[in-house]
């Protein structure tokens, strides 16, 4: 049976933008044509708009996997308030005919309106003529992209037969008219204040700043390299320090890593003309022929063939061919290989505010055969000590949840505490707690509305519209999963203490993969000073984030003159609030008094 909407609830128009591929920041010329078009559809409607967009980077409509945003918008569709779905043209939804047709069953079975709001794409979708001219749409759709697909294929084999490579140019490179590589101009400077920006070597930002060409930067790896005095990660320390820049694939200048070394390196066969089947991260050093017997081509090579050669010779000499030992059955994995990162790099990216600066530890043996978890090598951040035995790691992550126990006899005052900081009294009555939630509903709603007024008129970012939107809606969900009974808050509390009272007891006697399952339930990351072998900071899971946060009314009512000097200290080190939804991040020393039985 169809689910019937209601014409005063249902409001709200699912507005999907799609850009096939994203090449930089300036390429947005069609996201902002979609953007304007179902704006307008959506004005002469009178519906609230609410934006799905998947244009960051390669979006093909024959399939949803890489599209998040089509696949949140998908989870939408059955909802009450939804009225509509608003795209440019039906290509930007799908370029597959089999989905489109069940996409039309679904939007008939929840009584939702398929709107193009291209000029002239208009269709009525309610009819059996426009159901048929939707079919033949995305048949015509589907052919224009398999069609699509052949010649660019077709026109990589052309490229390639005539030595003329496709993709991202090596790093120092940039394609000519003619399609073979030359050097770029393009560089970074750096300033005084140690900071990169992107720019033209004629074009200083700063008095004193001081400029590094990636060309240039190029050549430097290449014949450090030749030298073969120095391995990929010392070299990479080493541009560091002497404050040489590596360009990002969106061309925006930053630190030198040991990845970026070897990319370098590995393309010493397109620096020197030649063009390669397989990728550089793909070919083997040992499999290469003489060096004296590669055909390079000088009227093609962007560095000098001598030192080409010699790259290419280093490599050949440093590479071994691998035994073949079988498989290794019996490697364990780390508990905290995808939680752990570095709290030097955490704060250059707060300082640059760039959140790609973070980096995460990874687990390795070292030769004495101890477990470490390792920083990223080749990468300069501060810090001293680059490693951390596991042991030590996860000791200290066993006593943080350990800290996290809780006496089962504070369960009744939990859930007192509980309910009156989200509601800042117990309600007498069902009554009473109804009018108290349809109001706050109703002002949320009605902030929504006031900022997506502001958002039209200009007076609002679109990143602070959604923002606001985004908090408001966290809180009507949350209004209406409120309920009046103790009793349930009592066993929502209950389960979770217990769940981390039995992690508690298990850490020290688990293995290692069961230590990964508890470490990736209770945490979302856990930042750690190796210079220090502590850690400093921490995020939860956010079905934890609530107990947490009751604990501290517990304990401020247990021990108010050390709680409030607790807190003092926290401000101190402005730690980021709870509800800002990023899960509580509070610093490992307010922990040990935090957390006291």
């Amino acid at each position: 049976m169809f689910r019937k909407k209601q014409a005063k609830q249902a409001n709200v128009a699912l507005c999907y933008i799609r850009q096939s591929y994203t090449r930089d920041g300036d390429d947005k010329n069609s996201p902002e044509r979609q953007r304007a078009n179902i704006q307008r559809v959506c004005q002469e409607h009178g519906w609230t708009p609410e934006w799905y967009e998947d244009t960051d980077g390669h979006k093909s409509g024959r399939k949803v996997q890489n599209r998040p945003g089509w696949l949140a918008l998908e989870k939408r569709l059955e909802d009450s308030d939804v009225v509509a779905l608003v795209a440019n043209d039906l290509a930007r939804v799908h370029r597959k005919g089999w989905r489109v047709g069940d996409l039309i069953e679904k939007l008939e079975r929840y009584q939702i309106a398929l709107v193009l709001a291209a000029p002239n794409r208009e269709v009525d979708t309610s009819t059996p003529m426009g159901r048929i001219f939707i079919q033949f749409a995305a048949i015509f759709d589907e052919y224009y992209a398999e069609d699509i697909s052949q010649r660019a294929k077709d026109s990589i084999l052309y490229r390639k037969a005539k030595g003329i490579g496709v993709g991202k140019p090596p790093f120092g490179t940039i394609r000519g008219e003619d399609g073979y590589l030359k050097p770029i101009e393009d560089g970074a400077w750096l300033l005084q204040s140690g900071k990169f920006v992107a720019g033209k070597p004629d074009e200083p930002p700063e008095e004193g700043a001081i400029w590094r060409g990636y060309y240039e930067c190029a050549g430097y790896i290449l014949t450090l390299y030749a030298d073969n005095i120095q391995g990929l990660e010392n070299i990479a320390y080493r541009l560091n320090d002497e404050g040489w820049a590596f360009s990002d694939r969106w061309g925006q200048p930053r630190m030198v890593t040991r990845e970026d070394i070897r990319r370098v390196v590995g393309n010493w066969p397109e620096y020197g003309g030649i063009l390669m089947d397989e990728k550089s991260k793909d070919r083997r050093a040992y499999d290469l022929p003489s060096v004296d017997e590669i055909a390079f081509r000088e009227d093609r090579a962007v560095f000098p063939l001598e030192l080409v050669r010699k790259v290419a010779q280093v490599r050949k000499d440093r590479s071994v061919r691998p035994k073949d030992k079988g498989v290794k059955r019996e490697a364990s994995p780390y508990a905290l290989s995808a939680l752990a990162f570095c709290a030097h790099c955490n704060a250059l990216a707060e300082q640059e505010d760039n959140p790609r600066l973070r980096t995460r530890l990874t687990g390795r043996t070292d030769a004495n055969g101890i477990r470490r978890y390792k920083h990223k090598t080749g990468v300069t951040c501060g810090v001293h000590n680059r490693s951390i035995p596991c042991d030590v790691l996860e000791a200290d992550l066993g006593r943080l949840i350990k800290l996290l126990t809780v006496n089962q006899e504070a369960i009744d005052l939990m859930t007192e505490l509980a309910i009156q900081a989200e509601n800042g009294s117990i309600p007498d009555d069902e009554e009473e707690f109804e009018r108290q939630r349809d109001k706050a509903i109703a002002l949320c709603h009605r902030r929504i509305e006031a900022a997506q007024h502001l958002f039209l008129d200009g007076d609002l970012s679109r990143e602070e519209y959604l923002a606001r939107k985004e908090q408001n809606e966290r809180e009507i969900a949350h209004w209406q999963t409120r309920t009046t009974e103790t009793q349930q808050i009592a066993l929502e509390l209950g389960m979770c203490l217990d769940i981390v009272d039995k992690l508690a007891r298990l850490w020290d006697m688990a293995d290692d993969e069961d230590r990964q399952g508890m470490a990736q339930d209770i945490f979302e990351e856990v930042v750690v000073n190796l210079d220090t072998r502590r850690i400093e900071s921490f995020k939860l899971k956010p079905w934890i984030e609530r107990f947490l946060i009751v604990r501290m009314e517990l304990y401020r009512d247990e021990y108010p003159e050390l709680a409030e000097e607790i807190e003092g200290e926290l401000a101190e080190k402005q730690t980021p609030p709870a509800d800002e939804g990023q899960g509580n991040h509070m610093p490992h020393r307010g922990l040990e008094p935090l957390f006291l039985p």
